[in-house]
Parts: C-alpha cells; structure tokens; sequence
C-alpha cells in the first residue's frame, strides 16, 4: 500500500515533470529509495519524507487533529 503522503507527493513529481532520478537528486536521495515509496515497497521515515517533500516545494507540518491538554501533574 502506498502512503498518502507519498502518493500526494508522487502526484506532485509528476505535474513538476521530473524523473526519479531528477527528483531523487533534489532531495539528497536515490532513485530507487524513491521508487520504492512510490510502489509500496517501503514507508519513508520522517526525515526522508522531509526531504522529498522540500525538493517539491511542499513543506511537512505536525498539527494536532485535536485540541491537546496539557496536565498539571
């Protein structure tokens, strides 16, 4: 199953019109690293994902889904 992520992320490669390896280059990663996460083959870690992400102009951002409280304890 391909992630979410990298399926936007893949899309968005793909409207830019870079290659893997165009893509892969930008990023500071390989090609295959890349075409593994597009194929479902592997999830990328957070820092990778970072990466690809910013070489697309997209910047990945952590948001609580909810309203967090914080204890006293």
């Amino acid at each position: 199953m391909i992630h979410p992520l990298i399926a936007e992320l893949t899309e968005e490669r793909h409207r830019q019109g870079l290659s893997l390896a165009e893509a892969a280059a930008a990023a500071g990663l390989t090609r295959m690293t890349i075409w593994r996460w597009e194929n479902g083959v592997h999830v990328p870690g957070l820092l990778e994902a970072s990466m690809y992400a910013a070489a697309l102009g997209y910047t990945l951002t952590l948001a609580p889904t909810r309203e967090v409280t914080r204890g006293t304890a």
